[in-house]
């Protein structure tokens, strides 16, 4: 396919993934659904992963979104080569590839099928990929790597990054692996994500967990 061709067709996703983040209707989701693979399948970088799309008939100019650093689906089976295809009913699905960057940083991204009908857009419910990497971190560290409040009800987020044997660096924050506890909630909360919640007056310590690596952030909250 010609560059300038391709680059046409990805502006013309792009303005049809626009607005189309809101949940799909029962109609939509019979029109268009992923049929695999299923939710939580566990990828790593540099993998290229196979998804396969079941389109109605009546759905024109079908996609494959992933979230970013994902990017647009590439047509393996039941199409035209690129990156749009035409439904060819619920029995012929049609297999997409999405190549997971290799710098990509562990965390789960959604991949949503989308395409076009006479009545407007159509789009799947979200499929989630966790990405992670294969090896485990040999020591992790959070920044910042000292909270101070200044008062109650203010927040902060945590970044955790980690270090691994062959010498890279990387972040671990939104890693399905990575877990969050707070050693006393009445000071402080922390969410799933690492945001941190001064509560109340007091010291305590924000606890960043990973399977093979712990660290402890203290928390001063006036």
């Amino acid at each position: 396919m010609r560059p300038r061709k391709l680059a046409g067709q990805i502006a013309g996703i792009l303005v049809l993934s626009a607005g189309m983040f809101a949940a799909p209707s029962g109609a939509q989701q019979s029109l268009v659904h992923i049929l695999s693979p299923s939710a939580g399948t566990v990828a790593r970088p540099g993998q290229t992963i196979t998804v396969a799309v079941a389109a109605d008939a009546s759905v024109e100019k079908l996609a494959l979104i992933g979230q970013r650093p994902l990017g647009v689906g590439r047509i393996l089976a039941g199409g035209a080569p690129g990156i749009m295809a035409r439904g060819q009913g619920q029995s012929l699905p049609i297999q997409f590839q999405v190549r997971i960057p290799a710098d990509a940083q562990p965390g789960t991204y959604r991949v949503t099928a989308m395409g076009r009908v006479s009545g407007g857009e159509v789009e799947s419910e979200a499929v989630t990929i966790d990405v992670e990497k294969s090896e485990e971190p040999v020591r992790i560290w959070a920044e910042p790597a000292l909270i101070h409040f200044v008062k109650v009800g203010d927040e902060i987020p945590v970044r955790v990054l980690g270090a691994f044997a062959d010498g890279s660096n990387g972040e671990l924050t939104k890693s399905s692996k990575t877990a969050f506890t707070s050693a006393d909630p009445r000071v402080a909360t922390v969410s799933a994500s690492g945001m941190v919640t001064a509560v109340g007056p007091g010291k305590t310590t924000i606890e960043a967990r990973t399977p093979t690596s712990d660290y402890s952030i203290p928390v001063r909250v006036p």
